[in-house]
């Protein structure tokens, strides 16, 4: 241990046994020792970090263009002059950000890219006319494929749950309360429950402070033993014959001696109703260490019927400026919505109704061709998606389905055959 994290750990026992005083700092402690979760995953954290830069800087400048835009072409006023000199300012600013991401790639392609963005902001400070933004959004791109490739960035989209998480977090990870916990997320489907809990699951502080973390997938329709192997599988990273020859009873048996003691996390994902807690709750010691258990649900009142659960998280709809930012997300490696889409752009996330599911369905779709005319079609075929009934995606389902080269149709039919979160044997697949 390190000195830093000695002093922490002193102070912390020294201080009075007050929850207040002992959860501040413990999270001081927690913060000092993650810093080791952190360089395990350096470059991963760092590619995001620098690409997630640059993204209000593009913003700042980009509305910085619009503002200037909306001046009348003849005004030679002063505000007009302060105009300029912003733009200028926030252009500065991306292309140092740009030059310091990526000097090590510096070639003669990087440099046309760059001395293209500068010649359509303009030179001596004065902004050209007609000035769009569409090159220097266009080019930006560029380099940051140059950078990191052609794929954006394949980690699930969490817009707009900043508050949800950050509670979510503070609940799993307190340590006032180190009974047993029960934490729901409830939501009508496609609201982003299990997105949301693979974020918690992942986060480094819940990585830190659990001796244990388990997955399993629930559904409407499970078997016991499933659950327990699924949960056994996780904590274990070869589970043998033995253990898949063992009755329900004994796997059950197994879980309790496994978890006994330790502190854990284990999530229950797409639960339908309380009978799957009750029938493995025996399963789950309970050793005051701090342990939870986190369930996403469709049904908003299941913490009322779990026993010791706490108020439900249920989920809401996003805005239309989230909804904007999760396709902006799921299609530009800038983050940012080119300019010349973001009209449709909005129209199109005003279609999906908030809805997380249509949302990332529609950016697939919309992905790979940013041309105006191919989302304006896009639009059109976009119907109200904001549906009770889950057999009623089916449209927004055909939508993605309808725009898949054949070969890839091939591959959605036969995933199809299998049941909802079936583990489709590798061997078994087509090729």
């Amino acid at each position: 241990m390190y000195d830093n994290e000695l002093m922490l750990v002193e102070s912390f026992e020294s201080c009075d046994s007050s929850c207040d005083q002992r959860e501040k700092f413990s999270r001081k402690v927690w913060e000092v020792q993650l810093d080791g979760l952190k360089k395990r995953s350096a470059d991963r954290m760092a590619r995001s970090v620098m690409a997630d830069a640059i993204t209000p800087i593009l913003k700042k400048l980009l509305s910085e263009i619009h503002d200037y835009n909306s001046l009348p072409s003849h005004d030679l006023s002063l505000e007009r002059r302060e105009h300029q000199i912003r733009v200028h300012k926030s252009f500065q600013n991306l292309m140092k950000h740009l030059s310091s991401m990526i000097h090590r790639y510096l070639n003669l392609k990087i440099t046309a890219l760059y001395d293209e963005m500068a010649c359509e902001i303009g030179h001596d400070g004065f902004v050209r006319p007609l000035l769009t933004g569409d090159i220097i959004f266009t080019n930006c791109e560029k380099l940051l494929e140059i950078k990191y490739g052609s794929n954006v960035e394949g980690e699930e989209t969490v817009v707009g749950f900043d508050d949800e998480v950050q509670t979510l977090l503070d609940q799993l990870t307190a340590t006032c309360t180190m009974q047993l916990q029960i934490i729901s997320i409830a939501g009508m489907a496609g609201l982003g429950k299990t997105t949301l809990a693979r974020k918690l699951y992942s986060h480094p502080l819940i990585e830190y402070m659990f001796d244990t973390r388990a997955w399993t997938c629930v559904s409407q329709t499970y078997l016991k033993r499933d659950l327990l192997l699924g949960i056994l599988t996780s904590c274990i990273n070869d589970v043998n014959d033995e253990t898949y020859n063992m009755s329900d009873e004994q796997l059950g048996q197994k879980l309790y001696w496994l978890l006994k003691g330790r502190r854990y996390l284990v999530v229950f994902d797409d639960i339908w109703d309380c009978k799957t807690w009750n029938d493995l709750r025996v399963y789950f010691p309970d050793d005051n260490v701090g342990s939870r258990v986190l369930l996403t649900s469709r049904d908003i009142e299941l913490s009322l019927h779990v026993q010791g659960a706490k108020p439900t998280h249920v989920l809401r709809l996003r805005t239309e400026d989230e909804s904007l930012a999760i396709i902006s997300k799921k299609v530009f490696r800038t983050g940012v919505c080119a300019p010349w889409l973001e009209g449709v752009g909005k129209v199109i996330t005003r279609k999906c109704e908030g809805l997380p599911l249509a949302i990332v369905i529609t950016a697939g779709i919309l992905k790979n061709n940013w041309s105006h005319t191919w989302w304006l079609q896009i639009s059109a075929s976009l119907h109200s998606v904001l549906v009770r009934d889950s057999s009623q995606y089916m449209d927004s389902l055909a939508l993605s389905y309808n725009h898949l080269p054949p070969h890839l149709r091939q591959g959605f039919v036969f995933v199809g055959i299998f049941p909802e979160d079936y583990d489709i044997p590798v061997n078994r697949s087509w090729s």
